[in-house]
């Protein structure tokens, strides 16, 4: 009778030991998965978005489109979330209002950044320097943020030539991008003086310009 036990017990022992081991090592192989899968949503995160596709905008569209035009210099300011997007804000010291309600500063958005250690790249965003000397056409959604229409489209560098005139200068997008029947086109570069602007600007908010 007693060897009957003792033989039961070791059964139930080695079969415990067996079942024990098995489950640390499920266990081991959960936790590595979960570790490669959170590492993943990591590098993930960091990387920019994929490309985005732009609708073509003329300079004429955009003075239309816009809801403020302004000459001034940017100030970075924060990053921050809203909702699950990051922006960053710049504060816009204005020297000239081209089409909006005058303000000596405003505040617009970018969309990416780096908030809460975490950061956020898109394509086709534009980069500003603190600093720097913009005409910015801008836009202001139902929700109040207020960005550069067309991303890096509304977006012009102010500079002075060898001449000492004051010039306009937007570089090409190389993103993808499409006119309005949906077609791929090719982005340019525009350059002009900052008093064709502005005279091309009056114009069109004028009624004139086709």
């Amino acid at each position: 009778m007693s060897n009957g036990y003792t033989r039961l017990a070791n059964r139930a022992r080695t079969s415990l030991i067996f079942n024990t081991i098995g489950w640390r090592a499920s266990c081991k192989l959960w936790v590595k998965a979960m570790q490669k899968v959170l590492m993943l949503g990591l590098l993930a995160a960091l990387a920019p978005l994929p490309g985005s596709t732009l609708q073509q905008l003329s300079l004429d569209n955009m003075i239309r489109l816009s809801t403020a035009i302004v000459h001034g210099k940017t100030q970075q300011s924060v990053s921050s979330y809203r909702g699950s997007i990051i922006y960053t804000h710049y504060q816009v010291q204005v020297s000239e209002t081209f089409k909006g309600t005058a303000a000596s500063h405003l505040d617009m958005v970018v969309p990416g950044g780096a908030a809460n250690q975490w950061q956020q790249t898109f394509a086709g965003a534009p980069t500003l320097t603190p600093g720097q000397d913009y005409v910015l056409f801008l836009w202001t959604s139902k929700s109040g943020l207020t960005q550069i229409i067309g991303l890096s489209q509304g977006l012009f560098v102010v500079t002075t030539n060898a001449s000492g005139q004051t010039i306009v200068t937007r570089a090409a997008s190389t993103e993808r991008m499409v006119n309005a029947a949906g077609q791929q086109v090719n982005d340019s570069n525009m350059q002009m003086p900052l008093s064709d602007l502005r005279s091309r600007i009056q114009t069109i908010l004028g009624g004139g310009g086709k």
